[in-house]
């Protein structure tokens, strides 16, 4: 990994927001600094694009960082980078990429295709990190109060639906989801009953 150019600081540092107990330690536990030329290579490869022309933080949460990628072809990518608290470093991520892949391949709902993904912090980024899809749509929050009854109902429907397919997964063991190809130490396989 490079040395992080400075001009990068604010994609490293949590900006959402402050803490009235122990900030510094909560700021220190959000702060993540990764290799941002790298990122924007990876993800100019991973869509088959000449280059990465722009990269903007988008959103951060308690746990993640997310970036929007814009490709000089136009294409339009998502990389999400944990921060150090998201839960045990190579399984947050991994697990994450599993269960997306399920849920789209396996049960076809419609969640965002991964491109590139690493669950070790060990690599050219300097950070895991999973780089997607990015879904177009407006939030059905900002909108919800100017749809008709009937349009209310058919999102309702759908949602229903996609609740259903989840619901009606079982497994013979509980736990996260991994790739077989992860080798997650003490990992039994589950099948699907």
């Amino acid at each position: 990994m490079t040395i992080p150019n400075p001009d990068h600081e604010h994609f490293f540092r949590y900006t959402s927001g402050r803490w009235l107990w122990d900030e510094e330690q909560q700021l220190k536990d959000r702060y993540k600094a990764f290799d941002v030329a790298e990122l924007q290579s990876l993800a100019a490869k991973a869509v088959r694009s000449d280059s990465c022309i722009s990269i903007t933080k988008l959103a951060e949460g308690g746990y993640n960082k997310v970036f929007r990628l814009i490709m000089d072809d136009g294409k339009r990518v998502l990389a999400r980078i944990p921060n150090s608290n998201a839960g045990p470093a190579f399984y947050s991520t991994a697990s994450e990429v599993a269960t997306m892949e399920l849920a789209r391949d396996f049960l076809q709902i419609p969640v965002p295709r991964v491109f590139d993904w690493s669950a070790i912090s060990n690599n050219t980024v300097g950070s895991e990190y999973i780089i997607m899809e990015e879904v177009s749509g407006i939030q059905l929050g900002l909108i919800w109060n100017q749809l008709s009854p009937d349009r209310k109902l058919s999102i309702m429907k759908e949602i229903v639906t996609i609740e259903s397919k989840m619901l009606a997964m079982s497994f013979s063991h509980f736990g996260s989801i991994y790739f077989a190809s992860d080798a997650v130490e003490s990992v039994v396989p589950a099948l699907l009953t």
